[in-house]
């Protein structure tokens, strides 16, 4: 009797176990091939993730610096149970984050994507996709960090994917030789992989949202003013990233990458060699040794402060044709007809502009100051402002002084707010609004969408300084309300409260909606109103939504109308 209770218990035991498997690794057989997946299961609810899937070949070796080639079909069924590596690119700026990372390993080969389906993988009734783009300002990040579980959760398919980085993925000769861009054409390819793939884990390739912040955010809307990605989304939400800024586009990256061939020996000092010998160079030295150049000292300008960034999207003549802004400002031309075909949802965080104390924090010592008790306006009118002068306008001494008069305040705390709202408004705030400006301008059917999100969050875990005079919502606050319950969403107590959990559900519903419909409104949400350029409404997004209107008005003002046309008046004088 014994003998039998225990052969029968092995018979249930063993298809227990044979069912767990089933549901616990399931096999997805797509037009690239089989895929292994994993159940994991979230907050009561199963997440399916099919993880490290190559959308490309390794750009190794001699595919280094070119564009990605499609990943060659499989027939053996993928292990799409474990994440892959990330792409090269140095962790010690977010070291405490990196330390809690399940992965540490860094590789060239690194063009994979991630895809989570909520519940099970079925093909009868087809969901939206929303694929993830993620920041780091184009040299640093990964796919595996954003958990998109609650994303997932609200009946939607999420992928995220990895592009190459950096020196890697954007160094340019600013001729044939290499027109840059490689990062661009991986999300491409990655795209391309999705319309062709997707379908078969129940996505719908006709209804595709492409989402991202920071870097991510810039990347989406420069794809979204590229003609040969239609098709590929129908629509847009860049967080803290717009095309036309004054950061637009990489300056001078030839320059870049001759400071970088010095470094590694591919080039003598006093020497200049042809374009293509210094890319054929360059593909023999190690992944270390590129990646340390794009961090010398050497390979910036020793000369003047910049906020331009080395190593980023350029004009390459084929992606990138011209300045976005130019393209943009016309009406007619293909970039722009496109864009204002994709519905957009766009905004930034309350105060973008934090991070400048790390970016000013070397003047310390020389111009005399504690950026903890505050920076003075000394580092406004001598540093801050005849830098954005230059590089945001062209121009030196009158915009200079402009900008210096009109953030400028006699009280410490206040001086400091100013800067870093400067700093934001550049950067992030009047591109954004510029963005929106030229979506909606004699719009006809496309959903045009704003937000600024408010909510204060603590980001001791990143290296960026918190000082008594920061007030708001930083850059980046957004992401650890929109992706958990792992990793992002650990990283800070608040977001795991109560409330925290009810404005990450705030959030993720009106960005699903948006993903499904074009319309973030749905029952139980404050209602969201269409940005027009007559009355620029958007949504504050806390705790509580607020609908606001024509948000940081004045700022807005003087940054894209009143220097502008200041400068038009000074050129008409002139002539």
């Amino acid at each position: 009797m014994e003998t039998r209770s225990l052969m029968l218990y092995a018979v249930i035991q063993s298809a227990i176990t044979a069912l767990t498997s089933c549901q616990s690794f399931p096999v997805v057989s797509t037009p690239s091939g089989p895929i292994k997946g994993v159940v994991v299961p979230t907050l009561g609810m199963d997440i399916v993730q099919f993880r490290n899937i190559p959308y490309a070949k390794p750009p190794v070796g001699n595919l280094r610096f070119e564009k990605p080639l499609p990943v060659e079909p499989w027939k053996e069924t993928l292990d799409g149970t474990a994440f892959g590596p990330s792409c090269i690119h140095d962790p010690s700026f977010f070291a405490k984050l990196w330390k809690k990372a399940d992965r540490h390993d860094l590789s060239e080969d690194c063009l994979q994507l991630n895809v989570y389906v909520p519940n099970v993988v079925s093909t009868k009734v087809k969901k939206p996709v929303m694929v993830w783009i993620h920041g780091g300002g184009f040299v640093m990040g990964n796919s595996w960090g954003y958990d998109p579980s609650f994303l997932v959760m609200k009946d939607v398919i999420v992928v995220t994917i990895n592009y190459r980085l950096g020196i890697f993925g954007f160094l340019s000769t600013e001729d044939n030789t290499l027109p840059s861009n490689f990062g661009l054409w991986d999300m491409i390819e990655a795209l391309k992989w999705v319309n062709k793939n997707i379908a078969a884990f129940g996505g719908d390739p006709e209804s595709v949202t492409i989402f991202g912040e920071s870097a991510g955010g810039f990347a989406v809307s420069y794809l979204a003013i590229i003609p040969s990605t239609a098709g590929l989304f129908q629509r847009i939400i860049p967080q803290s990233g717009s095309s036309v800024g004054f950061v637009a586009v990489s300056r001078n990256p030839a320059r870049f990458a001759k400071s970088a061939g010095k470094i590694v020996g591919c080039i003598d000092d006093d020497e200049d060699i042809d374009n293509r010998v210094l890319i054929d160079c360059l593909k023999t030295k190690s992944a270390d040794e590129l990646l340390k150049a794009q961090s010398d000292p050497f390979v910036f300008d020793p000369e003047s402060f910049s906020l331009l960034l080395p190593v980023w999207p350029g004009i390459d003549g084929e992606l990138i044709k011209r300045l976005p802004l130019d393209s943009l400002n016309d009406p007619n031309s293909e970039e722009s007809v496109y864009f204002r075909s994709l519905d957009m949802l766009t905004g930034t965080t309350s105060h973008e502009g934090n991070g400048i104390a790390l970016i000013l924090s070397s003047f310390q010592e020389p111009m005399e100051f504690n950026a903890s008790e505050g920076i003075p306006t000394s580092v406004l009118c001598d540093v801050l402002a005849p830098t954005l002068a230059r590089e945001m306008f062209g121009d030196d001494t009158i915009v200079s002084d402009l900008i210096c008069g009109e953030y400028g305040s006699d009280y410490l705390e206040q001086q400091s707010r100013n800067i870093a709202s400067l700093y934001g408004d550049a950067f992030f705030v009047a591109p954004a609004v510029h963005l929106l400006d030229f979506h909606a301008k004699d719009k006809t059917s496309p959903n045009t969408y704003h937000y600024v999100f408010s909510k204060p969050v603590d980001l001791s875990f990143v290296n960026i300084p918190e000082y008594p005079w920061m007030e708001g919502a930083v850059h980046g606050a957004e992401l650890l309300y929109m992706f958990g319950p792992t990793f992002f969403n650990e990283m800070s107590e608040s977001v795991s409260t109560e409330e925290g959990r009810a404005l990450s559900d705030i959030l993720v519903t009106y960005w699903t909606n948006f993903a499904k419909t074009g319309n973030p409104n749905g029952d139980g949400l404050v209602t969201w109103k269409q940005f027009t350029t007559e009355d620029r409404d958007y949504l504050e997004l806390t705790d509580k939504p607020v609908q606001g209107q024509n948000l940081y008005g004045k700022r807005m003002k003087f940054l894209l109308q009143d220097v502008p046309n200041k400068l038009k008046d000074r050129v008409k004088t002139e002539l």
